[in-house]
C-alpha cells in the first residue's frame, strides 16, 4: 500500500513544484528520508504523512482520510488511486465504487455513467480550462468510461438517473451521428439489469424542480454505512454527509423521477428524439 502512497506524495509534490529538499526543510525532514518515502523504500509514518499532503495543498481533512486509509490498509487500492487522478475525485470515485445504489441527474448533461466517449471528450472540453491540451481531455474522458465499468461488474450497484431532454438535443456534441450515437448509448444501458434510466419531460426543463449542480446519490445498501451525496461542482467534486443535505437530495430525486416519463416509457421517448435529430 506505502508505494502507492509514495506515488500520491511525489505527484502532489511535483504539482506543487517543490524541490525534495524544499518540501524536506518545510516538513522538519531530511531529504534522505523524502527520497526514500517516494521512492518506496520505507512507509512513511501517518503524521508525516499527513504533514507532507498539508504542505503539498491536501487541506481537506476527509481527502487526507482517504489517503491515510490506504497507507493503514483500511481499504484496498484501486484503478482511482492512481496519482494522475486528482485526489479530490479520487475519493469520489472510491465511494462510487463501493456503492450499493447509484442515483444521478445532471441538468443540462448526461450523467456521466451514460455518457459515450465522444459525449465525455465534449463534456471534459466544455468543463474543463480553456488551455487543456488535447492529450489532458481524452485522459478526462478516458476516467469518465472507465467508471462506467461499474455497469458490467457482477454485483454491480443499482443504477438510477433521469436525463434532461436538452442534454441530448442541445451542445456540448456539435456533430448530429454523435447525438444519435448517445441516444443510442442509453437506450442501450437503460435494458440493462439493474440500470433505470428516465427522461424527464419537457417542464422540469424550467428548473423549477432542482435548482443545483449535478448530484449524484450513493448508498451502501446494509452495510452500515450512512448514504452521502456528491456535488459536481465547476471546481470538482465535493462529498456530503450531512444528513440533512443529503436527504433534501433524496428529496429532490424523488421529485424529478415523479415528473419525468415512466421508466417503462424511456425507450419510446427516446425512439422519439432520435427521431428529432435524424429529421
Amino acid at each position: 500500500m506505502h508505494t502507492i502512497v509514495a506515488a500520491r506524495l511525489a505527484a502532489l509534490r511535483n504539482a506543487r513544484r517543490l524541490s525534495m529538499k524544499t518540501a524536506a526543510d518545510a516538513a522538519g525532514l531530511n531529504t534522505s528520508t523524502v527520497y526514500r518515502i517516494e521512492h518506496g523504500h520505507v512507509a512513511p509514518r501517518e503524521s508525516t504523512t499527513d504533514t507532507l499532503l498539508e504542505l503539498y495543498g491536501v487541506h481537506d481533512a476527509a481527502q487526507r482520510r482517504h489517503v491515510l486509509a490506504l497507507l493503514r490498509g483500511e481499504r484496498l487500492p484501486g484503478w482511482f488511486d492512481a496519482p494522475e487522478i486528482p485526489l479530490w475525485l479520487s475519493r469520489f470515485l472510491a465511494l462510487e465504487d463501493e456503492a450499493a445504489e447509484v442515483d444521478a441527474y445532471a441538468p443540462m448533461f448526461v450523467p456521466a455513467l451514460l455518457q459515450t466517449p465522444a459525449y465525455a471528450e465534449a463534456t471534459v472540453r466544455a468543463c474543463g480550462h480553456p488551455g487543456m491540451t488535447p492529450e489532458q481531455v481524452k485522459a478526462g474522458a478516458g476516467t469518465i468510461l472507465r467508471r462506467q465499468q461499474l455497469l458490467d461488474r457482477d454485483g454491480g450497484p443499482r443504477v438510477r438517473a433521469v436525463v434532461d431532454r436538452r442534454a441530448l438535443l442541445d451542445p456540448p456534441l456539435a456533430c448530429p451521428e454523435d447525438r444519435v450515437g448517445q441516444v443510442d448509448a442509453i437506450a442501450a444501458a437503460a435494458g440493462r439489469p439493474g440500470v433505470a434510466v428516465q427522461v424527464a419531460r419537457p417542464c422540469t426543463e424550467t428548473g423549477h424542480l432542482y435548482h443545483g449542480p449535478p448530484f449524484t446519490l450513493l448508498g451502501f445498501g446494509g452495510r452500515g454505512r450512512p448514504g452521502v451525496l456528491v456535488l459536481h461542482l465547476l471546481h470538482g467534486s465535493t462529498v456530503v454527509d450531512d444528513p440533512g443535505t443529503v436527504e433534501a437530495h433524496h428529496e429532490a430525486f424523488a421529485r424529478l423521477s415523479r415528473s419525468a416519463h415512466d421508466v417503462a416509457e424511456t425507450a419510446d421517448v427516446l425512439d422519439g428524439i432520435r427521431a428529432e435529430l435524424t429529421v
